[in-house]
């Protein structure tokens, strides 16, 4: 588990290209204003709780002060910009320090009608050629940043500019799934057999070059590219994926942003309670095991009882500007 563990925050990555995939694929028609009050419906009412748990997490045991317990960071976080301050205490200084991502998706949030929009009126070369023009640079500079200074590969990795390219590569990926572009059977086989393979390589380098996650995420972009693409388009072409569609995993799907926000938190008070005190690999494994499912119970209390509530009262209330394609279909033929 150690090679894996080193590199666990590859995660973020694959979740960052995954997001342009999903949103991609769900789009349908209305402003940009109806698009906003959506993602800010659906994103900031349990962030605003998560900042809350942890102030209160990190004042009963006295983490005030420590890593991703910054004080400073709590302005920057609520207004979700803390990932554009170059300085650890800000962009890893409140919520467990995990709260950065969400800095970056909501810049991604914000480009993505520009952007998509941009995007599918090209043909599918040239939305190739556009994510390249956007991954390549930003990839060079995430992995140029290791090499000069540590800290800089840090400020970088959470830097929205950076990240963007991953998730543009998304939207092309989810484009490109939409135009019916699929590949033959042994294709399909050997693209999942090479994205698989070449896995090892930053799972290997992961043991010497964990401390460089511009690289080790540059090097895993293109098998995760694969994964998402070949897994997301054989299920919209109704061919289950035994594993991605047992209930079980799908139930965790629909809570997963929540354990995602709350379980530092979680960890922290099973860490204080002191499970994880142990000498015993077995003692320890169990203490993991249950530190895991009660950040999940944590996270599913909290998506059933604020973020689903809040998120259909906020999109209750939303009296926004109808979509202009509906204003021009109501239209009599005369004026048109």
């Amino acid at each position: 588990m150690v090679p894996l563990g080193n590199i666990g925050y590859v995660g973020v990555m694959f979740f960052f290209m995954l997001s342009g995939f999903v949103l991609t694929w769900s789009a349908r028609p209305g402003t940009r204003a109806q698009f906003y009050w959506r993602r800010f419906a659906r994103i900031y009412p349990l962030y605003l709780v998560a900042i809350v748990l942890w102030l209160v997490v990190a004042w009963s045991f006295g983490l005030i002060g420590e890593f991703g317990s910054k004080p400073a960071s709590i302005l920057p976080s609520l207004l979700l910009i803390q990932a554009w301050i170059p300085t650890q205490s800000i962009y890893f200084g409140w919520g467990g320090a995990v709260l950065w991502s969400l800095s970056c998706e909501a810049f991604f949030y914000l480009v993505f009608p520009l952007v998509y929009q941009r995007l599918a009126a090209r043909t599918n070369a040239d939305r190739i050629r556009a994510a390249l023009l956007v991954v390549l640079p930003t990839a060079a500079v995430a992995c140029l940043a290791g090499a000069v200074d540590p800290r800089l590969d840090l400020a970088l990795y959470a830097n929205p500019a950076v990240r963007v390219g991953e998730f543009v590569l998304g939207i092309v990926l989810g484009l490109l799934a939409q135009d019916g572009v699929r590949g033959t059977a042994r294709q399909r086989r050997a693209l999942a057999v090479l994205a698989i393979a070449w896995l090892a390589v930053p799972i290997m380098l992961g043991y010497r070059y964990s401390d460089h996650p511009g690289l080790i995420d540059t090097l895993a972009l293109p098998s995760f590219a694969a994964i998402i693409f070949l897994v997301g388009t054989r299920e919209a072409d109704g061919h289950r994926v035994p594993i991605a569609s047992a209930r079980p995993l799908v139930y965790f799907g629909v809570v997963s942003y929540a354990f995602y926000l709350v379980h530092p938190g979680a960890l922290a008070v099973v860490s204080k309670l002191g499970w994880f005190d142990t000498t015993s690999a077995a003692a320890a494994a169990l203490a993991v095991l249950a530190g895991f499912l009660f950040s999940i119970a944590l996270g599913a209390l909290l998506h059933h009882t604020v973020e689903r509530p809040a998120h259909r009262y906020l999109l209750h209330r939303f009296r926004g500007p109808r979509d202009q394609r509906v204003k021009l279909a109501a239209r009599p033929v005369g004026t048109r």
